[in-house]
Formats: C-alpha cells, sequence, structure tokens
C-alpha cells in the first residue's frame, strides 16, 4: 500500500470530522435501521432538537452522504447511496464491536481493496486495503 500524500490525509480527515460529532451519528444510525425518514420523524427517533437537527442534516447533505426528497410540504432524508450505507454500518459496527457489522466490514473490504487480488497487485493498484477483523476470536484469547 502506498504512503498517504499530505493532501489525501487532510481529505480523510474532513470526512472523519463528518463522523466525530454525536448527533450526525445519532441521524446516520436512524436513517440506516429505518430508511428515508421525514424530518419530524427524525426528531422523534433521535431526541435531536429541530434547530440543531436542521444543521447536522445540512452538513450531511453539503458532503453529499445524504439526501433530501420534498414530499408536499416535508421533506424526507436518506442515505445518498448504497455504498455510503456500506460505509456507515461498517463505521458504526466497527466503532460499536458489533458482530453483524462483519458483512458490511468485509463488503467494504471487497470493494475497496480486497478480493482475491494477491498484496503486491494491490499495492501496484494504489487500492485502500483492509485488513479481516475476527471479533472475540478463541484462539486470539
Amino acid at each position: 500500500m502506498s504512503a498517504l500524500s499530505v493532501e489525501e490525509a487532510r481529505q480523510l480527515v474532513e470526512r472523519i470530522k463528518l463522523f466525530a460529532q454525536p448527533q450526525r451519528l445519532m441521524i446516520l444510525d436512524a436513517l440506516l435501521e429505518k430508511g428515508s425518514l421525514a424530518v419530524g420523524e427524525l426528531e422523534a427517533c433521535t431526541g435531536i432538537g429541530q434547530p440543531t437537527l436542521s444543521q447536522q442534516l445540512g452538513a450531511l447533505r453539503r458532503a453529499e452522504i445524504v439526501v433530501p426528497r420534498r414530499e408536499s410540504r416535508t421533506i424526507h432524508y436518506s442515505l445518498a447511496s448504497e455504498e455510503d450505507g456500506l460505509r456507515v454500518r461498517a463505521l458504526l459496527g466497527l466503532l460499536r464491536g458489533d458482530h453483524a457489522a462483519l458483512p458490511a466490514l468485509h463488503a467494504v473490504s471487497e470493494r475497496y481493496g480486497g478480493g482475491k487480488r494477491t498484496t503486491a497487485q494491490r499495492e501496484a493498484e494504489g487500492g485502500a486495503q483492509f485488513a479481516r477483523i475476527r471479533m472475540n476470536d478463541p484462539q486470539r484469547q
């Protein structure tokens, strides 16, 4: 795997900052769990007040992680893409230590640098690599 450039590291840090905010994680978790939700439903699910909710949804919308859809006078939010959902599910699962997230982590690994290629092939392509994680493996204890 090639070393991170300064610019790439800065971009990754900016992306991490989007997720390093409690209300945003709660919003993303609710959208993962329930799919598309109206603003009022998000407010009820998360307990986040309207002004803060609007601010955090705006940040996620500008980052193109969530997308709004107007239905009459109601705005519904959902994750922007299946890939964003996969990334969010993998991140939340990894941080929670959730065994149910292992398929998402595996899918991210396969999609972004895993698969049947050798390490040398992945390094030559410059793709990301993810380690396979075994949680609570009895052989490691």
